[in-house]
């Protein structure tokens, strides 16, 4: 099944998600049935085979996305609209056999305005991905990505000011997991590093690396069912490591949590856990914090049309803001996939963000509800439309925003 893009910065569950900060995502593509990933099962009417060169297998795809917002800078009064394009390629190169496979893909997100042309960007996103099945309980994985991604305006501490455009940062990273699951036993473990460099010399103080790794071991309680420990620990480490007033900035985070994942092929899969993480700044005039730590994503399907879905996190963040010693954020994500008809695809999506910034005793909650529905015109074509509102209560009044958004968008497989 298709996912919602191979480019997500961060994986859910991983306790690296919660020790890295809130950054946008990489560049995506709007794939084909990706309205509903968790039921569209790629009917074979609708179905495109990869090219085939030789051992090799090549899968284009492409998207383009007209939208209209009527409050592109998430200010709280004086609202601005415009209509934008956006214009999505995708090429993956695949290789290999069913224990070994090497896989390479690109895609970039090529975003004009109509009118503030200061809004335009190109994000992209260079992903290479190699991995080892030696047999039918292991695999062994190993993930490198370099890109360049736009914040979204509206995300915490983003660019609000007009006159310049959205900040752009470099990424690059390396990802290495194993996972075993044989008889009542499972075993995942995970390591990576990570690197955010904003492109703007004014945002040096951005700049900053994470090295985080998460076990997890499981035992087998029912059938599908296991019972979940997991450690995890992540180090952040700022290019500018100590602030104008010589506050240092580098910080580790460490905690654990206890849980359940669920493997596929039943009413439920996924994974879902809660504990607790350990901030420890290396400032000594800055105290060590104890947080909630919770990590799932759970879908549920009543039928096989229907897909419940359910993303939720909290932790701790990095964060710039003036006088904040840290930053904790919760995210919960609620959403329904159906699939009407064979060949009509939809969704509904709730959300609800909450930031705490830790030593100011500011926060802010950003809701939003969201729908989309897919028409699969034929094989490799789809079009859809989209709705999104927003919005955002703050302690501090220029941080609050209401924001509407609806789009089509034109998909093809190729």
């Amino acid at each position: 099944m298709p996912g919602s893009g191979p480019f997500n910065l961060l994986r859910s569950g991983s306790a690296v998600a919660l020790a890295a900060a809130s950054l946008p995502a990489h560049a995506q593509t709007e794939r084909l049935g990706s309205t509903a990933p968790s039921v569209y099962a790629e009917d074979k009417a609708y179905q495109v085979p990869a090219i085939t060169s030789g051992p090799v297998l090549i899968t284009a795809e492409a998207s383009a996305r007209i939208e209209y917002d009527d409050n592109i800078y998430a200010l709280p009064r004086n609202a601005i609209d415009d209509f934008a394009l956006t214009v999505s390629p995708r090429l993956e190169l695949s290789y290999g056999s069913s224990s070994l496979r090497y896989k390479v893909s690109g895609t970039a997100a090529i975003r004009r305005f109509a009118d503030r042309k200061t809004e335009n960007s190109e994000a992209w996103n260079v992903d290479s991905q190699l991995d080892w099945t030696p047999s039918t309980t292991s695999r062994l994985s190993m993930n490198l990505y370099t890109g360049r991604a736009i914040e979204p305006r509206g995300d915490p501490e983003a660019r609000i000011d007009p006159t310049s455009g959205p900040r752009a940062i470099d990424l690059l990273g390396a990802i290495a997991g194993f996972r075993r699951q044989s008889g009542r036993m499972l075993f995942d473990v995970e390591a990576a590093a990570r690197r955010f460099d904003a492109v703007s010399s004014y945002d040096a103080d951005r700049d900053f690396s994470t090295y985080a790794g998460r076990a997890t071991a499981g035992y087998r309680v029912t059938g599908s069912v296991f019972a979940t420990a997991t450690a995890f620990l992540a180090r952040r480490e700022f290019r500018l490591d100590r602030t104008v007033q010589g506050v240092e900035r580098n910080a580790t985070t460490w905690g654990g949590r206890l849980g359940v994942e669920i493997v596929p092929g039943g009413l439920f899969e996924g994974n879902f856990s809660l504990g607790a993480f350990r901030h420890e700044p290396d400032a000594p005039t800055i105290p060590p914090r104890t947080g909630f730590s919770l990590a799932g994503a759970l879908t549920y399907r009543p039928s096989r049309r229907t897909a419940v879905t359910l993303n939720a996190s909290n932790g701790d963040v990095a964060t710039f803001r003036s006088g904040a010693q840290g930053r904790t954020d919760t995210r919960l994500r609620l959403g329904i996939e159906q699939e009407v008809r064979h060949n009509l695809l939809a969704n509904l999506r709730f959300s609800l963000r909450n930031s705490k910034y830790v030593g100011t005793g500011l926060q802010e909650n950003t809701a939003s509800v969201s729908g989309e529905v897919e028409y699969l015109v034929g094989p490799g074509m789809s079009l859809a439309a989209s709705a999104q509102f927003a919005k955002r209560d703050a302690d501090i009044a220029r941080d609050n925003f209401e924001r509407f958004r609806t789009g089509v968008s034109f998909r093809l497989r190729f």
